[in-house]
């Protein structure tokens, strides 16, 4: 199950990647891009992003192992509650 989940994650930061090479056109850059460029705030606000995706991923990924022990243990006691 959990080789599953990281598939899926994995294929989905794939799929992500694509869409920002395609997004990325050459061409006179606009005021924003301007600014953010020249100051070099555009690289604090990457940084931001990819923690922020890297903090949901970890969440996500400790949530799944929290389940996973949640529904074992409530497995097993299905299980001796049937063999008493």
């Amino acid at each position: 199950m959990k080789s599953t989940i990281v598939n899926r994650l994995i294929a989905v930061m794939a799929l992500l990647a694509c869409a920002v090479a395609t997004f990325a056109a050459p061409g006179t850059p606009g005021w924003l891009e301007e600014k953010m460029y020249a100051s070099g705030k555009i690289n604090t606000v990457v940084m931001v992003v990819g923690v922020v995706l890297v903090g949901i991923a970890a969440w996500m990924f400790s949530l799944d192992r929290r389940l996973g022990n949640l529904e074992k243990r409530i497995h097993d006691r299905g299980t001796q509650h049937k063999a008493n």
